[in-house]
């Protein structure tokens, strides 16, 4: 879809996101457009990894239209921090980065705005709740350990892919995708790095890595083929997909995964605490007023930016790898004073 719509299809998105959903003679109505342009929108807005759902929601013989939002958890999920953009605001930021990277001049800014936006731009942050089956499956989320059971009673090719997904999220490989769009002539061809399955609602659900960094949700029925990309190991042997979710300082994967201990200062420890920070980050308070802040990430750049912007109220005790190289950095930096 040209640029020049993004404003219709953020404005199709805000309309059928609001209430129990909208049918495709309810959008073209509303907003003056074609039928045909309807079903464009609603493909590009899955296509873009914006799940869409009218199973079961109908009006007479209508299928009602709506965002799918994945917002369950409970007392044991752990998520990333929550966003406070809209789905709409979600799309259009997709767009203008995606605009900003056809300039070439403009790239360092794109990957520096992306990597700062990277967990706002995903479809949903997804809880890993407990294992246990409740009473009611239909509005929960399932982690990998329950998908199998699940998809016992799906079709041969789900079960299928269900097994190959899990095989290369347990080999960190990646995947080439054949992903069927509703209403589209071609079929979307991808290489994704998947990182978990889930239930919810009803469908099983995965979520990957995409080429750029991203983390888009795609519904396993809608996949036609999925292939493990032999050879070609996506993440490292040491990546936990549970820490990406609530890693505050990624989600984007480094190369080493990094113990940190930092040493804050007494008059910057209430600034530390005020931030919002995952269970994982622990704060322990010293006697002299200060306090030990201990994280593990795998945001080597995000972390470190972090560190210095705390300027002399923080020094980084641990890894000593990562300290030598922080040390490194400024002494650079300095020469140029000089």
């Amino acid at each position: 879809m040209p640029v020049d719509n993004i404003a219709t299809m953020l404005s199709v998105a805000t309309y059928i996101a609001n209430g129990n959903g909208k049918s495709v003679y309810d959008i073209a109505d509303h907003f003056g457009i074609s039928i045909r342009t309807v079903y464009r929108i609603l493909d590009r807005l899955q296509e873009e990894g914006y799940p869409l759902t009218n199973e079961e929601r109908r009006n007479g013989k209508e299928k009602l239209w709506t965002m799918l939002h994945i917002t369950e958890t409970d007392e044991y999920g752990t998520a990333l921090p929550s966003s406070e953009f809209s789905d709409e605001e979600k799309i259009l930021l997709h767009y203008m980065l995606s605009e900003l990277k056809k300039d070439e001049n403009m790239l360092p800014s794109f990957r520096s705005i992306r990597m700062k936006l990277s967990n706002m731009l995903s479809q949903k942050a997804v809880a890993f709740p407990s294992i246990d089956y409740p009473d009611n499956i239909n509005r929960k989320l399932y982690p990998i350990e329950n998908i199998n059971e699940i998809a016992k009673n799906a079709s041969k090719r789900i079960r299928k892919n269900v097994s190959i997904i899990l095989k290369a999220i347990n080999n960190k490989e990646r995947c080439n995708m054949i992903y069927h769009v509703p209403n589209k002539e071609a079929s979307l061809t991808a290489e994704i790095s998947p990182i978990f399955l889930f239930f919810f609602d009803g469908g099983i659900y995965l979520q990957a890595l995409i080429e750029d960094g991203n983390l888009r949700t795609y519904a396993v029925e809608r996949i036609e083929e999925i292939k493990e990309n032999k050879g070609s190991k996506a993440l490292s042997p040491s990546f936990n997909p549970r820490m990406l979710l609530t890693d505050p300082f990624g989600p984007f994967i480094g190369k080493e995964r990094i113990d940190a201990e930092v040493l804050i200062s007494p008059e910057q420890v209430h600034y530390v605490k005020e931030r919002k920070w995952p269970s994982s980050v622990v704060i322990t308070d010293l006697d002299d007023g200060s306090a030990i802040f201990k994280v593990t990430t795998y945001g080597e750049h995000e972390f470190t930016n972090w560190l210095l912007s705390q300027k002399a109220s923080a020094e980084l005790i641990k890894p000593t790898w990562l300290r030598e190289k922080v040390h490194s950095m400024l002494y650079d930096m300095t020469k140029h004073y000089e």
